[in-house]
């Protein structure tokens, strides 16, 4: 097993936490993995979803319902084999609760979800047969939950856009289309390398980017082993691109040298998962291919494990000097362990003439040099579900797809 295998390789100790250890103490006794039937495990109520198995988990497929959020908000599911312990949990939002195995396959499970916000709950549920840090089944899938009770306060203009001009603002109560966004494609008309090829204005945009839920856009990966890269770099994903410059001539939607980005996103959960927020120099032919171009990463963020709480939030400023090389200046900053699957969170970047500003949850993380050389054209800016190109492997989940969800993307201009 390599160095990065075993760095990657699930705690479920660290993962569940002393409560859910004392829990799984009391549970049935321990029977060997080789005396068992084949392990699966299936939701099926509140809604139904596919199974997970020893050899196929995390994401699984699930139908698009809209459920209200209750204080006794019920599970029910069923398993094959002898597990010792079964829980769920929202990661983030709830704490793990054991279910009730009936001994005949079936299980129960009861949450207090009456405080959990409108939207898209990612849930995770976990069986084994006796030490938590064994391989064991892992059950991935979201809820679609709407609360009365529970509605986002109407946004204000962001502290560090204060005083500048608003050139976007997209809620997402209706899909993307071309009057407000530019898909796939940089202003060139090229893509960059990615694990999964992204999807243009001319495609099925639908297999990629759906609602759902009103103000919830869903950005989906989409995995097929019979899918042709239309690229021929032999990708078998497709995923989705928003660009704010459009590759046919026309004004880019949204550009600045100088303003502010934000987005409130909730990344996907998938090992190889590589999504991002990130602009690029126009330059003065209006197609970003001229020496001393600019790089903003407002956040390249990377999912090398698949579990809440996995993923490193990369920020980063990069001059392009030319023939596909930057000048070979380290300026690139991490938030390692970060949990960006398990609820909303606002990623931003305010950029000024000599510094990139980066923020979290209105909190500033880092700040990173603007180099004198770079361009004073304006930048471009893309939002993306993408997948590792190489870096690190990607595994395919049983439902075959990757989610990401953006509530809203907010740009403005100081220049």
């Amino acid at each position: 097993m390599s160095y990065m295998e075993r760095r990657v390789q699930i705690d479920r100790r660290s993962l569940l936490g002393a409560g859910a250890a004392a829990l799984a103490a009391n549970a049935m006794p321990t029977t060997p993995a080789e005396a068992t039937a084949a392990r699966m495990l299936t939701l099926t109520s509140p809604i139904k979803t596919g199974s997970a198995t020893a050899e196929a988990q995390g994401c699984v497929a699930y139908p698009d319902i809209i459920l209200t959020a209750s204080k006794t908000f019920a599970f029910a599911g069923t398993y094959t084999g002898t597990f010792k312990n079964i829980m769920i949990a929202v990661p983030g939002v709830s704490p793990w609760v054991s279910v009730v195995q009936d001994g005949q396959g079936g299980w129960t499970a009861t949450m207090d979800l009456s405080s959990v916000r409108t939207g898209p709950l990612n849930c995770r549920i976990m069986a084994w047969y006796d030490d938590p840090t064994e391989k064991g089944l892992r059950l991935d899938f979201t809820l679609l939950i709407d609360n009365p009770a529970i509605r986002r306060a109407a946004l204000s203009v962001p502290a560090p856009a204060t005083g500048m001009r608003q050139l976007l603002a997209d809620d997402f109560d209706t899909l993307p289309d071309d009057s407000r966004w530019a898909f796939g494609v940089r202003p060139d008309g090229n893509q960059w390398g990615s694990g999964s090829y992204f999807m243009t204005k001319n495609e099925k945009l639908s297999d990629v980017f759906q609602l759902p839920m009103p103000s919830c856009l869903r950005i989906r990966a989409l995995y097929d082993d019979a899918y042709v890269d239309p690229q021929s770099y032999g990708r078998k994903w497709r995923s989705g691109l928003l660009c704010t410059a459009y590759a046919d001539g026309r004004p880019p939607i949204a550009a600045f040298r100088k303003g502010y980005v934000e987005m409130r996103a909730i990344l996907p959960l998938g090992k190889g998962m590589w999504p991002s927020m990130w602009a690029g120099s126009l330059g003065t032919d209006g197609k970003g291919n001229e020496p001393n171009g600019l790089e903003i990463d407002g956040f390249e963020a990377y999912d090398e494990q698949a579990d809440p709480g996995s993923y490193t939030i990369a920020n980063n400023v990069i001059l392009w000097i030319g023939d596909g090389k930057n000048d070979g200046v380290p300026r690139q900053m991490f938030t390692a362990n970060f949990d960006a699957t398990s609820d909303w969170h606002t990623y931003g970047v305010l950029v000024e003439d000599a510094q990139a500003t980066f923020y979290i949850d209105d909190k500033v993380t880092f700040k990173i040099p603007i180099p004198e050389k770079g361009s004073k054209t304006p930048l471009y800016w893309m939002f993306d579900n993408a997948l590792s190109s190489g870096d690190w492997p990607i595994v395919v989940p049983p439902a075959k797809h990757v989610d990401m969800w953006v509530d809203y993307i907010r740009i403005y201009s100081a220049d």
